[in-house]
């Protein structure tokens, strides 16, 4: 049974210190900030596999009567980027912000906003946030000391909606794909949600498993969230510069449930990961898709190999 849990967030509006790290001159600026729909933005992180580019995970910004609800931070030094790039739409406090996961590059700059934003995320997320020794790809020495401060200060684990006066944010949690706190962040009076990388590019996704993320339960989980989240249109993304649909999240869980049924399949035929890698085709109906990191591939087949022999 789901729980659903209402927590109801009152924060008067007023005014706020920007709280952020010195910039680096030399690391890529963030793009401007685009609208989505309505009051809904987006501040987008480049192409991760270009350096020169790359600021971290697309941030979600949503502007609400009392204030703005911020969807992730990216890579540690972009607080100053983010605020800068909000306050050019707004002058409304710093509410909230929520993390679709535990990646630096998604939860890096945290810690540098405003002390008195809350901290809204899954329990993993904290698990993982509040470790003596880091995993790898994420940064919780820098909630460690002073930065202890913007730890989370809610956490869910199913389900919860989150109210600021007449604004709703839902989050969901369906299951491991991505890692085990893979949030899905729901604005749904403009119908749009926040996917973080648990739909990112059209591709073999990167399965963090030392976070708890699982190849294959992903199809699962994907197929969770498109049964269960209704009243969604516009989707954005980990990483794309772009925006999907809601048809376009349905068609990524087919895909890994195909990438499933693969692999299953070599492993029963006897194939090493190495040569069902080699082997693996992706259908034609998956338009846009492609196998642009094939170590990835071998590693999620493997991985795959490893969860079915449990």
């Amino acid at each position: 049974m789901r729980r659903t849990v209402l927590l109801v967030v009152l924060l008067a509006a007023g005014g706020f210190a920007m709280a952020a790290a010195g910039q680096d001159n030399d690391r890529p600026r963030v793009p401007a900030i685009e609208q989505v729909r309505d009051n809904l933005y987006v501040i987008m992180g480049g192409d991760p596999t270009d350096r020169a580019t790359f600021s971290g995970g697309n941030v979600a910004v949503y502007v609400m009567e009392q204030g703005v609800a911020v969807v992730d931070s990216k890579l540690p030094g972009y607080g100053g980027q983010i605020i800068e790039q909000i306050r050019t739409v707004t002058d409304k406090p710093l509410l909230a912000m929520f993390h679709t996961h535990t990646h630096n590059d998604h939860a890096g700059s945290t810690p540098e906003f405003p002390a008195t934003i809350e901290v809204i995320t899954h329990e993993n997320i904290e698990a993982s946030l509040t470790r003596e020794t880091c995993l790898p790809v994420t940064n919780c020495q820098t909630f460690q000391g002073d930065g202890a401060r913007y730890l989370p200060q809610t956490t869910f684990s199913e389900r919860m909606s989150v109210r600021f006066g007449p604004d709703r944010v839902d989050l969901y949690h369906f299951g491991p794909a991505h890692t085990n706190g893979d949030t899905l962040v729901v604005f749904p009076a403009v119908r749009a949600m926040h996917s973080g990388d648990m739909f990112s590019l059209k591709r073999p996704p990167f399965v963090d498993t030392n976070n708890g993320g699982s190849a294959l339960r992903y199809p699962e989980t994907l197929a969770g969230a498109a049964a269960g989240i209704d009243g969604v249109d516009t989707i954005i993304p980990g990483h794309t510069a772009g925006l999907f649909t809601w048809a376009e999240l349905e068609e990524y869980a087919d895909f890994h449930r195909d990438f499933v049924a693969q692999a299953r399949a070599a492993r029963e035929a006897g194939k090493t990961a190495a040569e069902a890698a080699a082997d693996y085709a992706i259908p034609d109906r998956f338009t846009g898709y492609n196998r642009a990191d094939p170590g990835r591939i071998e590693a999620n087949i493997q991985t795959i190999y490893d969860e079915l022999g449990q």
